[in-house]
C-alpha cells in the first residue's frame, strides 16, 4: 500500500502540469516581516540585529522532519549533535550541554540538568515559523550571548477558516502526517491540531510521535487578544547514539542500531529508549495599538522522560539502567512600551520581567543490579531565574534610529542528591546593548551594535563540580560565560530580484566552559578554563529574478580560536596525557565556513522545481588542531505541483549520499603508542526520499 502511495503521488506530480492551474500566493519580503524576538515588534530591516526567519512554507517545501534540519540551513547555526540534538551558533561551543535559548511562542524550554536542545519533540506541523536571533540582545537574558531560537506556533484568523490536512511516506518507513482546522467566530478564533511522526531511521532508529494542540483567543477590540494555548506531545525513540561507533564499527556496521563490541568480539552493544511526555498550558495577552504595546504570557509545562539506557545490556548486564525525569517549569513574562512622537523625535521605550521557576527529579533503577546504590543519580534540583530589563527606541527624523538598553539577571539554583551532595549557587548579571542605525533610503538600513551578555552554566556543571571537582573544580568557582559582541550589519531590499543581509561580527568571550583533569588524567567536570575571540562574516540574499526563476542563498565564514586557556591532552606519538596551552588554537568541532545556494524553477504556474546545495568547511576534532575532518556538501531537491486545494511534491535529501560523521576525540587519543586516531563517530543521516499529498480547504 505504501508503494503504491509513492507512486501515486510521483505520477501525479509528472503528468498535472496539463491540468488548470492553482495561483501562486503573493510572496512577502522577509525583511518585510515583522519579528517578536525583540524587546517590542518592528521589521527585520528596521531591527539593529542579525535575525533570520524560517516561515512555515520553506519548512514544508524542504520536508524539514525535525526542527534542526531547518535551522542548520541559517547562516552561522551550526549542526553539532552527536548523542543529542544539539546547534552552536557562532562558534559557541560547549562541552555536554545545550546552546542557545530555546523558546516556543516566546516560553522558555529548558529541559532536564543537561539542557540539550530538544528540538526532536517539536512537531514541526505547528510551526508557523522560526526566528533565530543571532546578535547579543538583551530581551532574553541568560544564555542568549548563545544566540535565541523562538518557535512561534501556528493560531487561527478571525475572519478566516482554514482547513489542511497532509500525509507523506519517505525512506526508512517514515511516514508524516496531521491534519488541522482554524478560524474564527464572532470576536474568538481558533485552531486544533494533531500529528502523528513515524520513522525506522538511517540506523535502523525508530521514532514515534504524536501531537495535538489547541488554541483559543478571544479579542477584546482590534488591537488586544487574551489568548489560551494547550499541547501535548509524546515521543517514543530508540536510538544508537548514546553510545558511538568507532573505525571498524563504523566501516562495517554504519546503518546498524546493534553492533558487535570489536572485530574480535561478536558481543552486541545495544541501543537506549527514550520516551517523553511533553504538556504545556499557556495564557497570553497582546495589545498592539499605534501608542500602547503589551505582551505577556504565564505558562506551565510539565515534562516527564523515562530513559532506559540498554547499550551494555550484552557487554555488562548489570550497568543497565533506567532513569525517571519529572519538570515542572513555570514562567511569567509581562513586558510593555509606548510610543512617543515628539516633533522629529519618534520614543518608544520598553520594559519588561520575567520569571521562571524550573524543578527538576530524577530517580534511577538498575534492574540487573538491584543493590547497587542509587545515591548520587536521585536527585532534585530548584533553579529560578528573575530578570528585568529596559530599552529604548528612538527615531531621529526619518533617517537615523538609536537602540539603547540594559538589563539585569538573578539566577538561583539548588542541587542535592542522596550522597548527599548539596550545591546551592546564586549569581547576578549585568547585560547591556547599544545600536546605532542609518536608513539611507526606506529599504535599507546599515547599523553597528555592541552588546555584553551571558550564559549561565547548567545544572549537571554544578553537581559535576560538587561530585568530582574537588580542589580542583568547586561548584562555588564556576562562573557565567561573559560574551561582548560587537556588530556591523547592512539590511536591503533592493528589488524583488535581489534583497540583501551581511552581517561582520566579533565577540570576545571570558570564562569559556571545557572540560577540566587532574595530574592522573581523571576527568572532574566542566569548568571555566579560558577565554575565546570569535569573528566572522553572515550573508543572506534572495530574489526573484524573472517568473521562471529564483534564488536564495546563505553563507558563513567564521574563525573561532582560544586567546587563552589550558587542556590536558594525549602527546603524540607517545601517547601520553600533558598539559597544553590552548592559546591561538581553533575552538574543535566548529567548522571554518557554511553556505547554502538554492535555485528555483517556476517552469509553469503552480510547478515549482527546486534544488539547495549544502556545504561546510572542515574542522578540528581535538583542542590542539592536530585531527580534522574534511568539507562536506550535500544536494537537496525537490517538485511541488499545486492545483486548486492540493498540493503534490517528491522531494530528496543528500540526494548523492554523502556519507557524514560528527566525530569527537576531543583530547586526541591514539589507539596506543603510535597507533590510529581513536575517533569516536555518530552516524548523520543518509539519502532521504519522500513523496507527500496535502489538501487546503
Amino acid at each position: 500500500m505504501k508503494k503504491l502511495l509513492v507512486v501515486f503521488v510521483i505520477l501525479a506530480v509528472l503528468f498535472l502540469p496539463g491540468l488548470s492551474k492553482a495561483q501562486e500566493e503573493e510572496e512577502i519580503y522577509k525583511m518585510e516581516e515583522v519579528v517578536v524576538t525583540a524587546t517590542h515588534k518592528m521589521k527585520v530591516l528596521d531591527t539593529p540585529a542579525s535575525i533570520s526567519i524560517i516561515t512555515a512554507k520553506e519548512l514544508e517545501e524542504m520536508g524539514a522532519k525535525n526542527i534542526v534540519e531547518a535551522l542548520k540551513k541559517i547562516p552561522g547555526v551550526v549542526d553539532k549533535s552527536a548523542s543529542q540534538d544539539a546547534l552552536a551558533i557562532r562558534g559557541t561551543e560547549s562541552s555536554m550541554a545545550g546552546g542557545p535559548v530555546i523558546l516556543i511562542d516566546g516560553i522558555p524550554q529548558k529541559i532536564g540538568d543537561n539542557r540539550y536542545d530538544h528540538f526532536g519533540f517539536i512537531p514541526v506541523s505547528q510551526v508557523e515559523r522560526i526566528e533565530v536571533l543571532r546578535s547579543a540582545g538583551i530581551a532574553y537574558g541568560p544564555g542568549s550571548a548563545r544566540g535565541v531560537i523562538n518557535i512561534i506556533t501556528k493560531k487561527g484568523k478571525k475572519d478566516k477558516f482554514i482547513g489542511e490536512a497532509k500525509t507523506s511516506y519517505g525512506s526508512w518507513d517514515t511516514t508524516d502526517s496531521y491534519a488541522s482546522v482554524s478560524g474564527g467566530i464572532d470576536k474568538w478564533d481558533y485552531l486544533i491540531n494533531a500529528g502523528h511522526f513515524n520513522t525506522d531511521g538511517y540506523e535502523d532508529e525508530v521514532t514515534r510521535k504524536s501531537s495535538a494542540m489547541l488554541k483559543v483567543g478571544y479579542n477584546l477590540n482590534d488591537n488586544a487578544r487574551l489568548g489560551i494555548k494547550g499541547s501535548l506531545i509524546k515521543n517514543y525513540l530508540e536510538s544508537a547514539y548514546d553510545f558511538k561507533k568507532y573505525k571498524w564499527q563504523l566501516e562495517h556496521f554504519r546503518r546498524e542500531k546493534h553492533f558487535p563490541k570489536s572485530s574480535t568480539d561478536n558481543t552486541l552493544w545495544w541501543h537506549t529508549e527514550k520516551d517523553q511526555d511533553n504538556t504545556t498550558l499557556a495564557l497570553d495577552f497582546s495589545q498592539k495599538g499605534e501608542r500602547l504595546l503589551i505582551d505577556s504570557t504565564a505558562s506551565w509545562t510539565d515534562y516527564d522522560e523515562n530513559y532506559r539506557d540498554l547499550h551494555e545490556k550484552f557487554t555488562k548486564p548489570k550497568k543497565v539502567h533506567y532513569d525517571d525525569k519529572d519538570q515542572d517549569t513555570y514562567t511569567f513574562t509581562l513586558s510593555g512600551g509606548y510610543n512617543f512622537d515628539f516633533e522629529n523625535v519618534g520614543y518608544t521605550p520598553s520594559l519588561g520581567f520575567n520569571f521562571e521557576d524550573i524543578s527538576l527529579d530524577q530517580k534511577r533503577l538498575y534492574p540487573n543490579d538491584p543493590g547497587k546504590s542509587t545515591d548520587k543519580y536521585d536527585f532534585d534540583i530548584d533553579e529560578r531565574q528573575y530578570g528585568i530589563f529596559w530599552d529604548n527606541d528612538f527615531l531621529f527624523g526619518e533617517k537615523c534610529a538609536l537602540k539603547i538598553g540594559g538589563r539585569v539577571d538573578k539566577a538561583e539554583l539548588e542541587f542535592e542528591d542522596k550522597v548527599p551532595t548539596k550545591v546551592d549557587q546564586d549569581k547576578t548579571m549585568f547585560g547591556w546593548s547599544v545600536a546605532p542605525s542609518y536608513h539611507f533610503n526606506d529599504n535599507a538600513n546599515i547599523y553597528l551594535s555592541v552588546g555584553r551578555n551571558f550564559w549561565f552554566p547548567t545544572p549537571r556543571y554544578y553537581a559535576w563540580a560538587a561530585e568530582r571537582g574537588g580542589d580542583l573544580n568547586r561548584p562555588e568557582d564556576l562562573k557565567p560565560e561573559e560574551s561582548l559582541t560587537y556588530e556591523l550589519g547592512y539590511k536591503h531590499l533592493v528589488h524583488k530580484a535581489f534583497n540583501i543581509a551581511l552581517t561582520g561580527f566579533f565577540t570576545d568571550c571570558k570564562d569559556k566552559f571545557a572540560g577540566v583533569y587532574d595530574d592522573a588524567g581523571n576527568w572532574k567536570g566542566n569548568k571555566n578554563i579560558g577565554e575565546a575571540e570569535i569573528k566572522g562574516v553572515e550573508l543572506e540574499a534572495d530574489g526573484r529574478l524573472t517568473d521562471l526563476f529564483g534564488y536564495h542563498l546563505a553563507g558563513t565564514y567564521l574563525k573561532a580560536e582560544w586567546t587563552k586557556g589550558q587542556m590536558r591532552v594525549y602527546e603524540h606519538p607517545t601517547n601520553k596525557k600533558v598539559m597544553r596551552d590552548l592559546d591561538g588554537y581553533d575552538i574543535l568541532r566548529i567548522p571554518d565556513y557554511t553556505y547554502v545556494v538554492g535555485l528555483d524553477f517556476y517552469p509553469t504556474e503552480g510547478l515549482k522545481c527546486g534544488v539547495d546545495i549544502n556545504g561546510y568547511g572542515s574542522y578540528y576534532v581535538d583542542y590542539i588542531n592536530r585531527i580534522e575532518y574534511g568539507a562536506k556538501t550535500t544536494v537537496d531537491g525537490n517538485v511541488s505541483y499545486k492545483i486548486n486545494n492540493w498540493k503534490f511534491w517528491v522531494l530528496g535529501k543528500n540526494i548523492f549520499d554523502e556519507e557524514i560523521e560528527r566525530v569527537i576525540n576531543s583530547t586526541g587519543r591514539l589507539t596506543k603508542a603510535n597507533g590510529e586516531y581513536k575517533n569516536a563517530y555518530y552516524v548523520q543521516d543518509g539519502r532521504y526520499i519522500e513523496a507527500g499529498v496535502s489538501y487546503y480547504f
